[in-house]
C-alpha cells in the first residue's frame, strides 16, 4: 500500500513539475532556463517529494546550499523554490525568503 502511495505521489509531482515548466514556456521563458528549472526541481524532488515539503525543508535546503555553494547559486535556488511553490499554491513555504 505504501509503495502504491509513493508511486502515485512521484507520478503526481512529475506531472505538476511538467505543468509548471509548460507555463514557463508559454510565458516566454528561455529553453535553457526551463531545462535548468527542470533539472533543479526533479533533483530536489528526489530528496523528498516536493508535495511533502514544508517550511523547515525549504530552510534546511537553503542552509545546506549556503554551506556548499557560492552565494549566487544559493540566490538562484531561492528564486526557483519561491517561483515554483508560489505557482503551486504553497507560497506560505517560501514567503519568508528574500529574493
Amino acid at each position: 500500500m505504501a509503495l502504491l502511495l509513493d508511486t502515485y505521489i512521484l507520478e503526481n509531482m512529475a506531472k505538476l513539475i511538467d505543468k509548471f515548466l509548460q507555463e514557463l514556456k508559454v510565458n516566454g521563458t528561455a529553453e535553457k532556463t526551463i531545462a535548468s528549472y527542470s533539472k533543479f526541481l526533479k533533483n530536489i524532488d528526489r530528496l523528498k517529494s516536493l508535495e511533502k515539503w514544508d517550511r523547515t525543508d525549504v530552510n534546511n535546503y537553503i542552509m545546506e546550499k549556503h554551506n556548499e555553494c557560492l552565494i549566487g547559486t544559493v540566490e538562484i535556488s531561492k528564486v526557483r523554490l519561491k517561483q515554483f511553490f508560489t505557482w503551486a499554491g504553497k507560497s506560505e513555504l517560501v514567503c519568508h525568503l528574500n529574493t
